[in-house]
Parts: C-alpha cells; structure tokens; sequence
C-alpha cells in the first residue's frame, strides 16, 4: 500500500483552446521558482507554468482530461483532483 501523499492536480484546458488540456499541480514549484509551478502535458510533458496563466485556464470536464489522467497514473502519479 502506498503511503504517498496525492498530488493536488487540477486538469485545465488551455488558454483559447476547447480541446487542448493539462495537468497543473499547483503545489509542485518548478526548479524552486517562486509563482512557477508544474505542468504535464502529452505533448512535451513536464514544463512550467506560470500561476497566473492557470488562472486564466478553463477547467477541463472529465471526457477532455481522462487519457492524460490515466497517461499520468501509468508512468505512477497517485493523483488527488481537485475541482476548481
């Protein structure tokens, strides 16, 4: 059993987009840089993200987000997502 804690994951749609979507983990700092946080997308995905821009993100609805959930459960992320 693993006693991890889940990683608070909010999944977003980007910014002008209906389709494209990420995985923001806004607890996770990206290379110790204040206001930047993780991202993860199937393109490209770890980068950064900058708080402010997730905040201009649109929450993804289930259908949008699922295969990046489970893309993100299968390399081992136990994940805790929040509504937002």
């Amino acid at each position: 059993m693993n006693t991890e804690p889940k990683i608070k994951t909010q999944f977003l749609l980007e910014k002008d987009s209906t389709t494209d979507v990420f995985a923001f983990f806004p607890e996770m700092e990206y290379n110790d840089n204040p206001g930047i946080k993780t991202c993860y997308a199937h393109i490209g995905q770890h980068s950064a993200c900058h708080i402010d821009y997730a905040a201009e993100c649109k929450p993804a609805d289930t259908e949008h987000y699922q295969q990046l959930k489970e893309e993100l459960e299968s390399i081992g992320y136990e994940l805790e997502i929040l509504n937002v």
